[in-house]
């Protein structure tokens, strides 16, 4: 009996919700660029399967990384982390990082830090720079022991540049002869466990043992991070594979280990954006008065407002948005939907009146049930009146459902735009008010 009034009922709400759900996409995605709220999700998500605080760094500084998201030129600057990182991207760094695992975790690289200050200590400047680039070849070496495959001869070498650095330089002896056998003990583990293949140069079985000598070196820095490399590793190992295809499957592996962690960090970044929302569409009906049941009840009695709205869902296109701009806040989205609002004469809003306080004091407490004054100030005659709200609801039961329809509100704009769009246009079809012209024509 009162399908069709039900039906326009219906479009009229799903209509004020679609414009809410504009609104506050907008807000959200200007609060997003803000806070960088995508990017530091994705960063935690890294954190958590890196296991490093100084990995997470080098990896965010590797030039395949680095070139995705904005660097200020300034010290003091703001740094945009990526909200988004290639898969494959992810992996090629991932294996090269885990290569130079070796190096970076050496006790010669962690001693690098003590040698530059103790060189201050050195006569003359050009001393010092020498010093430095002598230090800089034993780093050179170093690196060679884990990435060249030069096995015992390499770790003799080493040994032996150290040793000759600590005569050359006496103020650093005794650091470099605590130095030594730390080297030796760190390098033995790589050239007693592990063995180049036979004939390797710069071709991906060299990278294959590098990488396994930069998974051994994560065991006792980043024992974590090591169990899920060795099992990557052995998956591969499982397979009768070349070189090339050996690193093919692992960086496919890393890949598909980067795309579970993304699913689940989308899960997360979901429902956290979905809070957000509503938390946003709540606060838009609060300063604006949206009253889902308010306006349901208002559309239900009056056939002339549910006509013109329904007419107005008819002919409405959806806005095409673009990005916003990092720091520019969309101040005028919120008069904008105000006077949107207006335009379909929907009951919503509060009502600003000049009150005469009498006796009372100008104060942000109600005068009498649905009245509440605040900020004083004086009439053309100079008399002393109060600015407040008059249609606040009187009584706790009307606040409760007030209280209601504005979480109702908050709860349909966090929706999105898209959802309440693809609604009402079925509505409106179902109305039987059929497919605008330039639909029929585009059909035709």
């Amino acid at each position: 009996m009162y399908l069709q009034e039900i039906l326009e009922v219906g479009i009229g709400l799903i209509f004020v919700w679609l414009v809410l759900s504009i609104a506050t996409m907008s807000l959200q995605e200007w609060l997003g660029n803000i806070v960088n709220l995508r990017g530091k999700e994705l960063e935690k998500a890294i954190s958590q399967m890196l296991s490093s605080r100084d990995l997470v760094r080098r990896f965010y500084e590797y030039p395949l990384i680095a070139n995705l998201y904005y660097q200020p030129k300034k010290k003091n600057g703001k740094v945009r982390l990526p909200s988004y990182i290639p898969a494959d991207r992810f992996s090629a760094t991932l294996f090269e990082l885990i290569i130079q695992t070796g190096t970076e975790n050496s006790p010669v690289q962690a001693m690098t830090d003590q040698v530059d200050k103790q060189l201050k200590t050195l006569g003359s400047a050009e001393q010092q720079k020498l010093a430095r680039d002598d230090w800089d070849t034993i780093l050179g070496i170093a690196r060679n022991v884990t990435t060249s495959g030069g096995g015992t001869a390499a770790l003799d070498s080493l040994k032996f540049q150290v040793q000759a650095y600590g005569n050359k330089y006496p103020e650093l002896k005794p650091n470099i002869d605590m130095l030594i056998p730390q080297v030796d003990q760190y390098y033995k583990q790589f050239v007693n466990e592990l063995h180049p293949p036979a004939g390797s140069g710069t071709n991906t079985d060299l990278a294959m043992w590098q990488f396994r000598l930069g998974t051994l070196a994560l065991k006792k820095t980043n024992p974590r991070l090591s169990a899920s490399i060795a099992a990557i590793l052995r998956q591969t190992a499982t397979f009768d594979l070349n070189g090339d295809q050996k690193v093919a499957v692992i960086r496919a592996n890393l890949e598909s280990w980067f795309a579970d962690a993304m699913d689940r960090l989308s899960g997360t970044y979901k429902r956290r954006a979905q809070l957000l929302a509503f938390i946003i569409g709540f606060i838009l009906a609060m300063i604006l008065n949206v009253d889902s049941i308010n306006v349901a009840s208002s559309l239900w009695r009056e056939p002339t407002l549910r006509q013109a709205i329904v007419a107005e869902a008819q002919n409405y296109t959806p806005p095409v948005t673009s990005q916003s701009t990092p720091g520019a806040a969309p101040l005028q989205d919120i008069p904008a939907l105000k006077t949107q609002l207006q335009s379909l004469n929907i009951p919503f809003g509060w009502n600003f009146a000049a009150f005469n306080p009498g006796d009372k004091k100008c104060a942000l407490l109600p005068i009498q049930p649905g009245q509440i004054v605040g900020i004083a100030s004086r009439d053309a005659s100079g008399q002393s009146i109060c600015n407040g709200i008059n249609n606040l609801p009187s009584d706790p039961n009307s606040w409760a459902a007030k209280l209601l329809g504005m979480l109702i509100t908050g709860a349909a704009a966090a929706q999105g735009a898209p959802f309440w769009f693809d609604i009402l246009k079925k509505l409106v079809n179902v109305r039987g008010t059929g497919a605008k012209p330039e639909e029929q024509n585009a059909v035709g």
